[in-house]
């Protein structure tokens, strides 16, 4: 009996325009966001090895350590599942400079390059799942019952002693059914262009990731096709289940999310960077004039004790420089470390009131768990920035060292030398980390998946079909 429901669900389902409108859109939205998507990561790949290179060549150019403690530049690769789900990667920095003054932070934003990009956002398949899809599903559910009532066909099939509960759970799965068809084929096409890409490298996993963002994809459909089974057994017309679920939609994927950023800047309030960024560069100034001060003064001072040999002279003043280089260090690592601290704390604090708000929107818990699955959100973003500050003291100590061994008061210093210095490195976070901060989203999509079947059948069983 479910099965004979099933299969005329899924038939007049494909037999119906939207049915047609909804496979033609899916296949050229998907597949142009896929290309964009590969065509975006292999000119961030490229523009990636050859910012490397240049970078790599300024510092060999240098004349001097001095002016290689002016800073140096790392960047960020970019994410190759970044194809798929592009997240914040195109809003925040892709080059960290790290100097030995002040604490890196990204900058170079491909929305700061290009100013364009932030008016219209990136089309990648999260996007179109979120936005499109979510639609696409209340247009597939919000007259499953309602319709059938309208017509009088729903009458005519109960009236033939047919289960209620086994009525709706045919109508449930054929429907579902229906709505995940148009996808598979553009899906299915989308994987073949992953593979065949020249420029992407799709590990063990990478594909294990992509396989958790399909069914954190599939789970946000189903939870507005159970939404859209639930209002249509709630109404007693199918335009005003309609009007229903588009306002629950508007409200779920458009206000929540930034209705939750809102509230949580007022409770959780966060210093401005120009504040914190002023502070550093005060105690900055306060410290580099007392050096700036105390060497002439030393050498003043202590003009009378130095030997008469001219290079054992030179040595003597480079070990001072060096002691002060490194005391001078400590101070505004300690001080900048500090404010860095609280600020950070604050700015947590703020973001996971934030993101806890906002996962009452489904739309929010695709989107953080996604970005999570993918390496392209918040989180990874966090953990770069964090291997670049843990990488400034062990760069600052190895140019001290350089410019400590090299510094001449009489002669004008030494080729630099890279060879060994400490080279960056960020271990790629495994995947059982991922699913573990995207579990929530997962939790919370499936728990409304449930609240909103079990709220359709408990209605439906109650429902007037007259």
């Amino acid at each position: 009996m479910i099965r004979d429901i099933i299969k005329k669900e899924i038939l007049d389902n494909i037999t119906s325009p939207k049915f047609v409108f909804t496979f033609l859109l899916c296949t050229i939205l998907i597949l142009l966001s896929v290309y964009t998507g590969v065509a975006n990561y292999s000119a961030e790949k490229k523009e990636h090895t050859a910012s490397v290179a240049l970078n790599r060549k300024n510092m060999e150019s240098r004349r001097d350590y001095q002016s290689l403690a002016s800073g140096i530049k790392i960047n960020k690769p970019p994410q190759v599942l970044g194809t798929i789900v592009t997240g914040i990667e195109e809003a925040v920095g892709r080059v960290a400079p790290v100097n030995i003054a002040s604490d890196p932070n990204l900058i170079e934003s491909k929305y700061e390059s290009n100013p364009v990009f932030a008016v219209f956002g990136a089309l990648d398949l999260m996007f179109i799942v979120k936005i499109v899809l979510s639609l696409f599903a209340i247009l597939f559910t919000y007259d499953a019952i309602v319709g059938e009532k309208e017509r009088g066909t729903l009458k005519l099939a109960l009236s033939n002693s047919v289960p209620r509960d086994k009525f709706i759970l045919g109508k449930a799965i054929g429907g579902y059914i229906s709505l995940l068809l148009p996808l598979l084929i553009p899906v299915l096409l989308s994987l073949i262009i992953l593979l065949l890409a020249p420029d992407l490298s799709l590990g063990r996993a990478e594909w294990s990731r992509l396989f958790f963002i399909f069914c954190m994809f599939f789970l946000y459909l189903s939870v507005f096709f159970s939404l859209g089974l639930f209002v249509s057994t709630r109404t007693a017309r199918s335009s005003t289940s309609f009007l229903v679920l588009l306002f629950i939609w508007v409200v779920f994927v458009m206000v929540v999310p930034k209705v939750a950023v809102i509230i949580a800047s007022r409770i959780k309030p966060v210093p401005s960077i120009h504040e914190i960024t002023s502070k550093k560069d005060a105690f900055l100034r306060q410290v580099s004039a007392e050096v700036n001060k105390g060497l002439p003064e030393w050498i003043q001072k202590n003009a009378r004790n130095f030997p008469r040999d001219q290079k054992a002279a030179q040595e003597m003043i480079m070990k001072y420089v060096k002691e002060i280089q490194d005391e001078a260090t400590t101070r505004i690592d300690a001080n900048n470390a500090a404010l860095e601290k609280d600020y950070q704390l604050k700015k947590k604090e703020q973001q996971n009131l934030a993101v806890n708000l906002s996962r009452i929107s489904p739309a929010s818990a695709l989107t953080f768990g996604s970005m999570t699955l993918a390496r392209t959100g918040v989180d990874e973003y966090d953990r770069f920035l964090s291997s670049v500050r843990t990488y400034k003291p062990i760069y600052t100590k190895w140019i001290n060292s350089k410019m400590g061994t090299t510094i001449s008061v009489l002669t004008g210093g030494e080729q630099v030398r890279i060879d060994d210095m400490p080279l960056h490195h960020l271990e790629p976070e495994n995947l059982s980390s991922s699913l573990y901060k995207a579990l929530p989203d997962f939790s919370l999509m499936i728990g409304m998946i449930i609240v909103f079947f079990a709220g359709a059948c408990v209605s439906f069983l109650r429902y007037d079909v007259r």
